[in-house]
């Protein structure tokens, strides 16, 4: 069963939410954290799978996106966009703590869910379950520093909410690059191109970000890297880490085999690694999704028996 509402987070703004219930005997809540540009719509086939297999799915929209700001996307009114999302995670997971306060909450962040995931472990004494990152990175190219730079430019020059192709060229024109001759501008998101159509067609997916947006989203990320990871709180929480060897936000595998050596250092143990060859940006759109939704369901089972 699927139902919508809103969460008021710490300043009282209202947050689209969105549960999906299993009819069975519930093993757990798995709590989506959704990427840039995109919604928690989007996730409804993986939820149905879930909930198939005795699990509650949860999601919301970010500030700035779906349907909590349908009217704003891509904009967000405050001086620090990225740790106000961070904020909100927080905000979204003790609800649902409070909600299910007998069952395992499993946190999966995608894209920029999982670097305001991460930021929140690092921020927060939270404990979820168990962790999943999908379509990471580990440490920020050196392109992140000029990204943060240019943007600080722009947002200096043409205000904190303008908007600018630059900066979208940079980031989601290069992914594409890769993809050549492209069909569409979004074909490193997955291989399925009926996937991909959706993600073109839809109305609340796709646009650009404000300037102030991607200068807070790019400190962010340099952020996560500048601390220990969970900064010393709960380091004996599970964590998969999911991506496709094509992923040009991963690195193309290897941010995210970076990032599993970053999180060993730190002292996390238990960590599993799926990559899958020739996956793009999105595998739980990509054409082996179905090898996708069973791997991660195996490994949530194990993790919280």
């Amino acid at each position: 069963m699927k139902e919508t509402f809103t969460i008021s987070d710490h300043l009282n703004k209202k947050l689209h939410a969105v549960v999906w219930t299993t009819d069975h005997k519930p093993k757990g809540v798995i709590l989506i954290v959704h990427g840039l540009a995109e919604h928690s719509g989007r996730y409804s086939h993986f939820a149905k799978f879930l909930n198939s297999n005795n699990y509650h799915v949860f999601a919301y929209d970010h500030r700035g996106h779906g349907k909590t700001d349908p009217d704003h996307l891509g904009v967000i009114d405050h001086n620090d966009e990225f740790n106000l999302m961070v904020k909100n995670l927080n905000d979204v997971f003790q609800y649902v703590s409070s909600a299910y306060p007998n069952l395992p909450i499993i946190l999966f962040g995608h894209s920029m869910g999982s670097f305001i995931s991460q930021r929140f472990m690092q921020l927060y004494d939270a404990k979820p379950d168990a962790l999943i990152y999908s379509g990471s990175n580990g440490k920020p190219p050196l392109l992140l520093h000029a990204g943060i730079q240019i943007s600080a430019l722009l947002k200096s020059f043409f205000g904190k909410d303008s908007k600018s192709n630059l900066l979208d060229r940079l980031s989601f024109g290069a992914y594409n690059r890769h993809f050549k001759p492209n069909r569409t501008d979004y074909d490193w998101l997955s291989r399925d191109t009926d996937m991909v159509d959706l993600y073109v067609d839809d109305p609340l997916c796709g646009f650009i970000c404000s300037n102030s947006f991607y200068h807070q989203l790019f400190k962010g990320i340099q952020d996560i890297h500048a601390h220990p990871v969970f900064a010393d709180h709960n380091p004996d929480i599970p964590v998969l880490l999911l991506s496709g060897d094509q992923d040009p936000v991963s690195n193309f595998g290897k941010g995210i085999r970076n990032l599993e050596k970053i999180m060993r250092k730190s002292g996390v143990s238990d960590i599993t690694t799926h990559l899958y060859e020739g996956g793009r940006h999105e595998m739980l759109n990509e054409i082996n999704r179905d090898e996708v939704f069973d791997n991660l369901l195996q490994w949530m089972n194990l993790e919280i028996e």
